[in-house]
């Protein structure tokens, strides 16, 4: 797909996905690997896109969590799914090349799925701080996130906690910020970030971050619940589309 496009094109549409997604992180507080694993993968590898989110992912959710007062009180209560993600996605995208481009965008394309209906329909599961609950929301994230960058199980799980907003904020954060330390590390190690796609994930980082400021400047001048439902059913239709494009 890549080879279709002259690398500037490609340059510059990796940036204006990432100012986006951004920009819709910034306004709702969520949605930020959705929006962009929706987009990516129509014009770049799968691999490629899971690999340039690493550092955005990471850095816009550190910013994100530790901006909230009392998140070392929320790290001491969730570290145990916060290092059980982490390990996971860590031990996940050792094995991401290996996996054929068509099997990544259905794995993709049904993260996306799930996380619009979730999110469309309010799932109501009775979870709980529980360790073992922490421990299979990480896992089954880490399983999910390694492969599209998408962690659906997260946003499920933190939603259904019904936490206050400043903690939901704070939590989701340290969880997705956990998914991006063991991205940074797996991709690393992996040598898919290396040289070329390390400083094309910092220019995605910088793109991210100038829209996390927009959507955060915005987000008073929005209705949340309009733009949060287009938004939805756009994601679940750019996830469906990946999955039957690739079967049939």
């Amino acid at each position: 797909m890549i080879a279709e496009f002259p690398a500037i094109a490609v340059t510059l549409g990796i940036l204006a996905v990432l100012l986006v997604s951004g920009t819709v992180k910034g306004s709702l507080g969520i949605g930020f690997p959705a929006v962009a694993m929706s987009i990516l993968p129509i014009f770049i590898d799968p691999a490629l896109g899971v690999t340039l989110m690493a550092l955005p992912i990471f850095v816009t959710n550190g910013y994100q969590f530790l901006s909230v007062k009392g998140w070392p009180a929320v790290v001491r209560q969730y570290w145990i799914a916060g290092l059980s993600v982490a390990v996971t996605i860590f031990l996940v995208v050792q094995f991401v090349a290996e996996v054929p481009s068509r099997v990544i965008n259905i794995l993709v394309g049904l993260s996306l799925v799930i996380f619009a209906l979730a999110a469309l329909f309010k799932l109501d599961l009775k979870v709980s701080p529980h360790p073992g609950w922490q421990a299979v929301v990480g896992i089954s994230s880490g399983l999910i996130g390694g492969v599209s960058a998408v962690k659906a199980p997260i946003m499920i799980y933190t939603v259904a906690l019904k936490l206050p907003r400043e903690q939901f904020i704070c939590l989701a954060g340290f969880l997705f910020f956990s998914g991006g330390l063991g991205l940074v590390g797996g991709t690393f190690t992996a040598a898919l970030l290396n040289g070329t796609t390390f400083l094309l994930s910092v220019a995605a980082t910088v793109a991210a971050l100038i829209g996390f400021q927009l959507g955060a400047a915005i987000r008073q001048k929005l209705s949340d619940q309009v733009f949060r439902l287009a938004l939805l059913w756009i994601i679940l239709f750019l996830g469906a589309r990946l999955i039957v494009v690739n079967v049939f």
